[in-house]
């Protein structure tokens, strides 16, 4: 059944969070206020937790910059900065690919970083989903090693999205498969993969009957939890299903609610964390997030909010910051969160 977005009724619990726009524009959240000068944020490739990404495409770097705080990283570019590594990997309950690994890690200019995971405890290593929309794998690297590094054993897949949970990083798939990354090192200084397991294989078979979005996110009571936005097209969302991955068992399980303790989650295709809400638990707070994907198409309206929000127990959407003028591109509007261990509201 399809919801059309409301206004909303109740009030919203203040939670740590920033909106920020590819043309730069910061906003806080939920009072949607404009934050501090925009000029430095504007072209961020992705983003996590309080970081956004870059490119110097003058010297082949990727600058990793908290534009909260004005740190700044700097990260090995993708046109040189990439070591495809021919060592043997580890590939559990999956067809190891076929073929051999090219010479070359890309062949097209379309190739990007999709996802970035800036792992807990500063910036000593970064995880990326690299490539196209259709064509991606994982890359590995730290700032002091200087350089990308892939597996070239293992496969390239549609990945919707990646997280580190648990001591372990995972990526989700368009088909809803569900992989696990074991990280080692070639020297002191190189992370690689050095295992890939196939947690979960997912239900989905036949990706033209439906266009769905998938969000990975760590809930504040451990689970790992995949977020399922069903649309029929790229201006309308007809609703979220949420799903917790029961590892033991290989599966994925619906859940009606969130945490018990009151419990939200704020998803994105960059940057996606769950809040804790004791007033308004039980809400997905979204955004208008498919610009550069295949399924929006120029002549597809915009829906007329930029962030919304769907209660799950009621199933109903409230529409919370309306759309401001912005261009399809290759980079969606995200979130940006605070580094706060909490991850409270305020």
């Amino acid at each position: 059944m399809s919801h059309r977005p409301c206004m909303a009724d109740d009030k919203l619990a203040l939670a740590v969070a920033h909106v920020a726009f590819p043309d730069g524009k910061l906003f806080t959240f939920p009072d949607l206020e404009p934050h501090g000068d925009d000029g430095d944020n504007a072209g961020y490739l992705a983003a996590c937790g309080d970081w956004l990404l870059f490119a110097d495409d003058e010297y082949d770097v990727l600058r990793l910059t908290r534009p909260l705080t004005g740190e700044t990283v700097l990260l090995p570019g993708l046109v040189d900065g990439v070591r495809v590594r021919d060592e043997p990997i580890v590939v559990a309950n999956e067809p190891a690919p076929s073929g051999t690994a090219p010479r070359r890690w890309r062949d097209s200019e379309e190739m990007s970083v999709l996802k970035l995971i800036v792992f807990p405890g500063g910036c000593g290593l970064v995880a990326a989903i690299v490539g196209r929309e259709h064509f991606a794998k994982v890359a590995l690297c730290t700032p002091e090693g200087f350089v990308w590094s892939i597996s070239g054993h293992d496969r390239w897949r549609w990945y919707d999205d990646m997280a580190f949970h648990g001591g372990r990083l995972y990526a989700l798939t368009q088909h809803e498969d569900l992989l696990a990354f074991d990280v080692g090192y070639a020297d002191a200084r190189e992370p690689v993969v050095s295992r890939v397991e196939r947690i979960i294989a997912g239900p989905i078979d036949d990706l033209d009957e439906e266009t769905r979005m998938h969000y990975l996110v760590t809930s504040l009571g451990g689970a790992l939890l995949m977020v399922r936005r069903d649309m029929p097209d790229a201006g309308t969302t007809d609703g979220f299903e949420v799903f917790e991955a029961d590892l033991a068992a290989s599966r994925w399980v619906e859940v009606d609610r969130l945490d018990a303790g009151g419990e939200a989650l704020f998803v994105g295709r960059l940057c996606s964390r769950a809040v804790r809400a004791p007033d308004d638990g039980d809400q997905i707070f979204f955004l208008d997030d498919t610009d550069g994907l295949s399924f929006r198409t120029e002549i597809q309206p915009r829906p007329p909010y930029q962030v919304a929000a769907y209660d799950m127990i009621r199933r109903t959407f409230s529409q919370l910051m309306w759309q401001h003028p912005l261009e399809d591109g290759n980079t969606p509007v995200t979130w940006l969160f605070p580094d706060d261990d909490d991850h409270t509201t305020k």
